[in-house]
């Protein structure tokens, strides 16, 4: 090969060709000359209407989203960033960051810039230090994958696609969670790049204003999240059981309800398992279900079910002796109890023997969901008329969790992180999915009846991970009176305003932080407030050729 030749050359070339007769064609969104220039300074690729992968490149994972994107930059190395963020700064083009696409309101895409980083994936094991280093874009099968090499583990997400970058920002809970925490409470150090392309170093003592803000304030706010330093645990394999009890007739639904008044009194928060078990509780349907987990007659009627599954962390015995009064329950079926590795149990817990919800293999439905938090005991009669609400859905595709809290993630205090859902007993969560356009007013309508149904139990929080546009008051709902700090954290570290979307951080809301109750922000964050920025090295020098285009 000659010394002088390059693939990347030689790939930017053919793409400035392809863009030069689109200029000719006025279809460029900015000038080809700023194009050309941003493509030879990026390892990645600049993605534009028109080209082949530009369909693939800007779409997000719920399908009911269908942005369309001036140019959707594809970056592999974390100086593409700053490439992408002066291009938009230089070319006044509006932007988003996208680690996986799975904001449940599409608030990773919009009109303008997509700034892609789901290729900044990079995973470095440290089992020594028990620490990772883990890229923004990295999912967290990749991530389980590289820990279970070592033994190692950190509270993660159930799906596999997802990756770390919005997770982490918003919280992050798993099946570990009631045990380890949530997962940004196993965060040591983020590395961000603000958007005139400083690259800072967030942790306790460098920059601890901005540490706190992320771990909860969600992402695309403050900066663009490049990599996490998580703090590792030893894991070996844990234990896991399903239950299930139907919801056909009136009997059943009664008995389903004892099942939840038992689980919320032994197993909830104050739990006889401490904090050694995680549990999740969901509506959905699935085929006809058998004792002992045994094969699924795919020709059965889909029927409701409330199915309680959990992740417990020691012996198998001890859980099955803590656990039996709920398998003697009347109407209970046992589908199975194993024990497994970490990884193998996470997507048993969501998929053996069906997937919960059990939808058409190969098809992407459309989405839409709300979250409540509830802090106290429900009634017996409010836990059967959610459960008797629940069977009235207009298709068999709806599917309502509970996430359990209690443990590890209620110990921290409340103010210690941005995530405030500290005194939560569980998050509710109602999705409804469908497949045909036409099935979408009755599925909406059926989640507003739910959140109508849910009004009197909801102590008026959100879980931030789970948003949607439907929120009156976000910044009330997701962050309570802490939003009144991660104003100020806007305003310090993102001056001008660049990472915009519909339920950002506003730093306007930094007005109030005085007049907040006491505790809302701890002091240490207070202090950190008033110091500058220590930014690591320069900012990349203006490019004199890549100059403001038009459209």
């Amino acid at each position: 090969m000659p010394a002088n030749y390059s693939s990347k050359r030689e790939h930017d070339r053919k793409l400035g060709l392809a863009w030069a007769a689109l200029a000719d064609g006025g279809e460029l969104p900015i000038a080809l000359d700023a194009l050309n220039a941003a493509q030879r300074h990026l390892h990645g690729t600049i993605v534009l209407p028109g080209d082949a992968g530009y369909n693939a490149a800007r779409l997000l994972f719920n399908p009911i989203f269908d942005p369309h994107p001036l140019m959707v930059v594809c970056c592999k190395v974390p100086g593409d960033v700053a490439v992408a963020l002066q291009v938009a700064r230089q070319c006044r083009v509006g932007f988003a960051v996208r680690s996986g696409g799975h904001c449940t309101a599409g608030f990773s895409a919009n009109s303008g810039m997509l700034i892609d980083v789901s290729g900044l994936d990079d995973v470095t094991i440290d089992a020594v230090s028990l620490t990772a280093t883990v890229g923004t874009g990295c999912t967290f099968g990749k991530l389980n994958a590289a820990l279970d090499l070592h033994g190692l583990h950190v509270p993660g997400g159930e799906c596999p696609d997802v990756c770390i970058g919005g997770y982490v920002q918003g919280g992050g809970y798993g099946f570990t969670s009631v045990t380890f925490g949530m997962n940004c409470d196993n965060v040591l150090q983020f590395q961000v790049m603000l958007a005139d392309g400083h690259i800072v170093i967030a942790d306790a003592t460098h920059h601890a204003d901005l540490f706190w803000a992320m771990r909860g304030g969600t992402g695309g706010n403050f900066a663009v999240l490049l990599s996490v330093v998580y703090q590792l645990r030893p894991l070996g394999d844990v234990f896991g059981w399903a239950l299930a009890w139907p919801l056909v007739t009136p009997q059943d639904l009664d008995r389903a309800r004892d099942a939840l008044v038992l689980l919320q009194k032994d197993y909830m928060r104050h739990s006889v398992c401490g904090a050694d078990m995680t549990v999740q509780v969901s509506l959905c349907f699935q085929n006809e279900i058998s004792p002992g987990g045994g094969p699924v007659n795919p020709a059965a009627p889909l029927v409701p079910y409330l199915m309680i599954r959990a992740l417990y962390v020691g012996p198998a015995a001890t859980c099955q002796a803590l656990i039996r009064p709920l398998t003697m329950l009347p109407g209970c079926i046992t589908q199975w109890m194993a024990t497994t590795s970490f990884s193998v149990m996470n997507d048993k817990l969501l998929n053996d023997p069906q997937g919960m919800p059990y939808l058409p293999a190969n098809q992407m439905p459309f989405e839409d969901k709300a979250a409540r938090y509830v802090e106290r005991d429900l009634t017996p009669a409010e836990w059967r008329a959610i459960l008797a609400y629940f069977i009235t859905t207009p298709n068999q595709f709806s599917y309502f969790y509970i996430e359990v809290y209690g443990g590890a993630i209620n110990e921290i205090p409340v103010d210690a992180t941005a995530f405030i859902h500290r005194n939560a007993a569980f998050n509710a969560v109602l999705d409804v999915l469908w497949f045909e356009t036409t099935d979408r007013l009755a599925c909406e309508q059926f989640l507003r009846g739910w959140i109508a149904l849910m009004q009197p139990m909801w102590n008026g929080h959100v879980y931030q991970n789970y948003p949607s546009l439907e929120p009156s008051n976000y910044g009330m709902n997701y962050w309570g009176d802490a939003r009144y700090g991660l104003g100020a954290v806007k305003r310090k570290y993102d001056p001008h305003d660049d990472f915009r979307f519909a339920q950002q951080v506003r730093a306007a809301w930094a007005d109030q932080l005085e007049g907040a109750r006491p505790r809302a922000v701890p002091q240490a964050v207070m202090a950190a407030l008033a110091e500058p920025i220590q930014p690591l090295g320069k900012a990349p020098s203006q490019d004199r050729s890549t100059k403001p285009g038009s459209p």
